[in-house]
């Protein structure tokens, strides 16, 4: 499975991506026409990383990230931020663009939403270490859920907000988990250990943690799916799966 727009994907040796599909624009700063990576400062899955870069998705360092990138020989494509994090900002190849936000009332993974466009979102690095900073990622991927469509993926797990029906293939066997962002009724559910059929969760009163998948493809449908009112978490090592069911989607970015 690969991306529609073709990309090099990034080099080990350092070198960085020779065939951009980045534009500017006068609205946004930077537009991609495929889905994209963005790289923080926290832990990366560098296997993950490796298969999303091996599909062809250009990088984007999210402030420190690019510290992150550089220890691991990878040049960016564009490195985002306020720069208060990133050791240097110098050195970089000239095809690696820099772009400085200087408004503090967000947090550098926001300023990459809000920055770009894209038809999805890899989201690398933004969870572990500091609890603080999850929780900042948390709140972007509710906060955008309708405009962006974004996966936040860990060292363990990976998550993503429907914003419709879900139809989605997984293993039998995997562990399938949802959070609920507000009070979110089920008209049903399929594949599932633990159908969902006519249940509403709440966070501080149902959660609808560690069910199992019994077939091959899973199915959840709640009563309003355009509210993406629940998060999906599954292992990371699902992301395959989870970016060909997004790819399938019509692009929500804006």
């Amino acid at each position: 499975m690969g991306f529609s727009q073709p990309v090099k994907a990034p080099q080990r040796d350092g070198t960085s991506i020779t065939e951009h599909t980045a534009r500017m624009s006068h609205k946004t700063r930077v537009e991609f026409d495929c889905p994209v990576i963005l790289v923080g400062g926290g832990d990366v899955d560098w296997k993950q990383f490796e298969y999303a870069a091996g599909l062809g998705a250009p990088v984007v360092a999210v402030d420190s990230g690019a510290d992150t990138l550089r220890d691991a020989g990878i040049s960016p494509d564009v490195i985002i931020g306020d720069m208060d994090s990133i050791s240097d900002t110098r050195g970089w190849p000239a095809s690696t663009k820099i772009f400085k936000i200087r408004e503090q009332d967000s947090t550098d993974f926001e300023k990459a939403l809000y920055a770009t466009t894209a038809s999805l979102y890899l989201a690398f690095g933004f969870m572990g270490q500091r609890l603080d900073h999850s929780l900042a990622a948390l709140h972007c991927l509710v906060k955008y859920r309708t405009r962006k469509s974004v996966v936040l993926i860990d060292c363990v797990d990976l998550m993503f907000i429907p914003t419709i029906p879900l139809v989605i293939d997984l293993s039998p066997g995997t562990r399938f988990s949802i959070n609920p962002i507000a009070p979110v009724s089920f008209l049903g559910s399929e594949g599932l250990r633990y159908p969902l059929d006519g249940l509403t969760l709440e966070t501080g009163i149902a959660i609808g943690t560690s069910n199992t998948v019994t077939e091959s493809r899973v199915s959840v449908t709640p009563v309003n799916a355009e509210a993406g009112d629940y998060m999906v978490v599954v292992p990371n090592a699902n992301l395959p799966y989870v970016i060909e069911w997004h790819t399938r989607q019509p692009s929500t970015s804006r």
